[in-house]
């Protein structure tokens, strides 16, 4: 009896596994480098593209969670990107990515890899980020 129970117990869990479920979020291009003077800011349009084995909504923000970097908090504007579709298969939508470097900003590269925050969404998302790279020139 208990090797029975232990079967199906394992099948279940097995099968739980089975169904979590992961939306996959790109970003095209995936590495971004801007050149901004001090007191200026720069932008660059960037495509969000979101695909799932089902249908989805997808709710976050792109530039207010930042690892690996050392960008200031403040520099970048945090775009609120959705992206669903009501069946499976892909979306996307372009985004803007706004850098402000302030004018009093030490000359040199600042960096890091943006990822999304999820704030709403229907299943969880996997994604590998954008990396970012800021040029800030002497003035």
């Amino acid at each position: 009896m208990k090797k029975i129970l232990m079967v199906i117990l394992s099948a279940v869990v097995v099968g739980l596994a089975l169904n979590v479920q992961a939306a996959n979020v790109t970003f095209e291009p995936n590495v971004v480098v801007l050149k901004v003077a001090p007191g200026e800011t720069g932008r660059t349009a960037i495509t969000v593209h979101g695909f799932s084995i089902r249908a989805y909504s997808l709710n976050f923000l792109v530039g207010s969670r930042l690892e690996n970097g050392n960008i200031p908090r403040g520099w970048l504007t945090s775009a609120y990107v959705w992206l669903d579709s009501a069946q499976k298969g892909a979306s996307s939508r372009v985004m803007n990515l706004v850098v402000t470097v302030p004018p009093d900003a030490k000359p040199g590269t600042y960096s890091g890899l943006l990822v999304p925050e999820d704030m709403r969404c229907s299943e969880s998302i996997t994604s590998q980020g954008v990396s970012v790279s800021i040029e800030v020139s002497g003035t």
